[in-house]
């Protein structure tokens, strides 16, 4: 299976949303929430700004509390993000929400 380059982005525990891109991430894309608006797919958008099926990113909402693995997309591709293997979505996602639960906690505790 192919590997893609990848990076994340968190914008800390008072939101707590995170996002996987491909990197370098397709233009122009737009976000497609699922129907319960806790995944995000960042759907990569034709010449006439129609949705493709090419996924240039996942967003998650919530991600601490974040457990519903089976429902994020499938795709042809792992995610690679630097310094890793390649890995499915869901097996990268729940290693970075490991990492964030433990920087969280960390900042918690400097903050009490």
């Amino acid at each position: 299976m192919e590997a893609v380059r990848a990076s994340v982005m968190w914008d800390g525990p008072k939101s707590d949303i995170v996002t996987l891109f491909v990197e370098p991430t397709p233009e122009p894309w737009q976000a497609d929430p699922d129907d319960e608006f806790e995944i995000v797919l960042l759907r990569v958008l034709d010449e006439n700004e129609e949705e493709t099926d090419e996924i240039a990113g996942i967003e998650i909402i919530d991600f601490l509390e974040f457990n519903r693995w089976d429902d994020l997309p499938k795709v042809s591709f792992l995610w690679q993000l630097p310094g890793w293997e390649p890995l499915p979505a869901d097996e990268l996602l729940k290693r970075v929400q490991h990492d964030f639960k433990v920087e969280a906690a960390l900042l918690a505790r400097h903050a009490g």
